[in-house]
C-alpha cells in the first residue's frame, strides 16, 4: 500500500485480537449470528460502516422505495451483514460479493443463519469482473478507501444498477482523494443524504453536494 492513510486502516482492522468470534446483531426482534475471523484479511471483521447501514435498513420505509421481493446485492460484503438484513427484511434474493479471501467468511454466516435459500455468496473482483445482473437495491459498507478502486466500483454500480435501482451506500472518509469517487458518483446518479452520524459536519469530500 501506498497510501499512508490506507495503511492505518490495515493496521487498524488486521491489529484487533486475532481469532475467531459470534456475537448477535437483532433486526426487528430477529437475531442474526454475526461470525468474525478477525485478523484474517479486511472484510472478515464488521466495520462500523456496515452496523450503521444495517441500523438505517431497519428503520427504512422499503415499502414505499422498492417492489415486494426485491432483489439485492451488497458490495465489497465482508461478513455481509447489511446484506443478510435484506433478506430478513423481504428481499427475493440476495448476492453478497466480495474478493476472494472474503467468501469463506460470508459464507460462513450465510450458513450459520441458514439463508442459503435467499442469500448467495459470489466472487466478485471489480477491476476484472463485471457484473451481469442488476438489483432493486445496492449496499455497500465501507468500500471507498483505495484510490485505485474508485474507478471500478464506479463501474459496479453502474453495472448493477438499472433506472429505479436504489444504492444506499455507508461512507466513512479515510483519504483525502476520495473527492475524485464522489465526483465520478455525482456524473451518474442522483445522490442524497439520508443520515449522518455528525449532523452538521460532512466530510471534506461530501461538502457542497447536497442540499
Amino acid at each position: 500500500m501506498n497510501n499512508a492513510d490506507l495503511a492505518d486502516m490495515h493496521r487498524e482492522r488486521l491489529g484487533r485480537s486475532k481469532g475467531g468470534s459470534r456475537s448477535t446483531f437483532t433486526l426487528h426482534d430477529q437475531p442474526l449470528t454475526l461470525v468474525e475471523e478477525h485478523g484474517r484479511c479486511l472484510g472478515s471483521s464488521v466495520w462500523p460502516s456496515a452496523t450503521v447501514l444495517a441500523r438505517y435498513m431497519e428503520g427504512w420505509d422499503i415499502e414505499s422505495n422498492l417492489p415486494k421481493g426485491f432483489t439485492c446485492v451488497e458490495l465489497g460484503c465482508g461478513v455481509g451483514l447489511p446484506g443478510m438484513c435484506a433478506a430478513l427484511l423481504g428481499a427475493l434474493s440476495v448476492d453478497l460479493t466480495d474478493t476472494e479471501e472474503c467468501i469463506p467468511i460470508a459464507q460462513a454466516n450465510v450458513d450459520a443463519n441458514k439463508l442459503s435459500d435467499v442469500v448467495e455468496v459470489r466472487e466478485l473482483d471489480w477491476a476484472s469482473s463485471p457484473l451481469t445482473a442488476t438489483y432493486d437495491l445496492v449496499l455497500a459498507a465501507d468500500v471507498v478507501y483505495a484510490p485505485e478502486c474508485h474507478a471500478p466500483l464506479v463501474r459496479a454500480l453502474l453495472g448493477s444498477t438499472t433506472r429505479g435501482s436504489i444504492v444506499l451506500l455507508a461512507y466513512k472518509q479515510r483519504v483525502v482523494t476520495d473527492d475524485a469517487f464522489w465526483e465520478q458518483v455525482s456524473q451518474d446518479f442522483a445522490m442524497e443524504l439520508v443520515w449522518n452520524s455528525h449532523p452538521g459536519q460532512l466530510p471534506p469530500s461530501l461538502e457542497g453536494r447536497f442540499p
